[in-house]
């Protein structure tokens, strides 16, 4: 095992500096170099003031060390390996690979090798130092500079950064709500489906423009609703046709129950006997004849759900400006605004008596529970409460009746439709010139302007309705 080298400097030796460097050639006159000719690279070295053997140079090859031949002196190398210097008796051991110069100030000589390669000096004092045959392979290794962190210790990737990893997490966290909300929105429309009613309610008739529903309230006492003075077969306590034109224009319609129209098949009579006539399928032909408008959607909604309805959305608060202490209906009401339970909501809705504008109140009214349920319904307490949307979805749908061709998502397309037509502020009854016409077989009903107010549905068809349009009575 060898040794490591120990090196010690001549005294007499000192550092070149710039001042050292001169060209070899001419001078000029005035002392300073000459410059080569064209083409012609100058060689320049470094010569220490004490003299020393220009054949045995102080530093490396550099641009003032005197050119040389560049085979002999960096000899190409497959991969360089940091030399080795042992004292030894003043000549480098012979090597049988390439290596780089190694230079030290001494009295020794470089020693041949089998192959080509710079020499090696050893430097004087206490005698000459050999070279390493294994260690004078290879260039010297460079000397680090201070505060530089090895490549070798550097990490192989950079830490992940924390904002990186928050952002994965919100994602993640995100997906899985938003998976939740898809599987649990999807649990409600199947479970809706499921239990809601379907009915064969529509004509048939020719599609005309736009998207026409058609709502209405069932006042079958075998549901468990209050009485108010009828007797008889099923009748439609509330009509209210809901249309979307053309140009997108919303409009909710009331149609008094008692209005007089032409029922096919049957004649002239009230609106609400052709259900009793012919079911639901009769009251579309019925509408569609007074209208104009093709049915594309039935809805029907028992009366007797509408407390379940009310209840599921916590109550609602409405508001009526007369007292009222109706026997038929059971409303006790005191004028002003309260905030009611289902049995009371029912009540307000199918009151009409003790109501100065009779069946206008009556529908007004009816229109009032339906908007404030709707609201309720699509609230966010109801929408982010899972167990509240579940009581009002199980209350819906198993009060709602649909055509064959419908399902929920028709149900939550018709809430949509009246939310835009309350929030136009289009929903009322058409112009009426009698609240009081006696019709031929002696009864009390609502006669329309013009007998079918023509030009009212007309707008209506068209899409051009305003707010003034409705409620004109007289």
């Amino acid at each position: 095992m060898s040794t490591p080298p120990s090196f010690t400097p001549n005294p007499k030796r000192r550092r070149p500096d710039f001042d050292d460097a001169h060209v070899i050639g001419q001078e000029a006159p005035s002392g300073a170099p000459i410059p080569p000719p064209e083409g012609i690279a100058p060689q320049m070295w470094r010569i220490s003031e004490d003299g020393a053997d220009s054949s045995r140079p102080l530093m490396p090859p550099t641009l003032d060390q005197p050119q040389r031949d560049p085979s002999s002196l960096f000899p190409r190398r497959s991969a360089p390996t940091p030399p080795s210097f042992a004292p030894g008796s003043g000549d480098a051991a012979t090597t049988h690979t390439p290596a780089a110069p190694s230079f030290a100030p001494g009295s020794g000589s470089p020693v041949a090798s089998g192959s080509p390669a710079a020499p090696s000096f050893a430097p004087s004092g206490n005698g000459p130092r050999q070279v390493s045959a294994t260690r004078s392979q290879a260039i010297p290794n460079p000397v680090p500079t201070p505060g530089a962190t090895p490549s070798r210790t550097a990490p192989a990737t950079a830490p992940r950064p924390r904002r990186k990893r928050r952002r994965r997490l919100v994602l993640k966290t995100l997906s899985v709500l938003l998976v939740i909300v898809l599987a649990w929105g999807g649990f409600l429309v199947w479970d809706a489906n499921t239990n809601i009613g379907r009915v064969s309610a529509l004509s048939g008739a020719s599609d005309t423009a736009g998207t026409t529903y058609l709502l209405a309230g069932s006042d079958s006492r075998a549901d468990g609703a209050v009485q108010d003075g009828f007797e008889g077969s099923e009748r439609a306590d509330s009509i209210m046709l809901v249309n979307i034109a053309a140009n997108g224009q919303a409009v909710a319609l009331s149609i008094p129950r008692d209005t007089y129209a032409e029922i096919p098949g049957v004649g002239w009579d009230k609106i609400n006997a052709s259900y009793a006539y012919g079911g639901p399928q009769l009251l579309v032909e019925t509408v569609e004849k007074l209208t104009g408008l093709t049915v594309d959607h039935f809805v029907q909604i028992g009366m007797g759900a509408v407390p379940d309805m009310v209840d599921a959305v916590g109550g609602v608060e409405l508001c009526y400006d007369h007292d009222s202490n109706d026997e038929y209906s059971g409303l006790n009401w005191t004028a002003g605004c309260h905030t009611v339970d289902g049995p009371t909501a029912l009540q307000f809705s199918r009151m009409r008596y003790q109501d100065p504008e009779g069946d206008i109140g009556r529908t007004k009214r009816q229109r009032q529970v339906i908007s404030k349920v709707v609201s309720e319904a699509a609230s966010p307490a109801t929408l982010i409460n899972p167990a509240r949307t579940l009581r009002v979805e199980r209350a819906g749908s198993k009060s709602f009746t649909v055509d064959e061709d419908s399902s929920i998502m028709t149900v939550a397309s018709l809430v949509m439709a009246l939310r835009s037509a309350s929030s136009d502020e289009l929903m009322g009854v058409p112009p009426i010139e009698s609240l009081d016409y006696t019709t031929s077989a002696g009864a009390s009903a609502v006669l329309l302007r013009d007998e079918t107010a023509p030009d009212f549905f007309a707008k209506l068809r068209a899409g051009k309705l305003t707010t003034s349009d409705f409620n004109q009575i007289g």
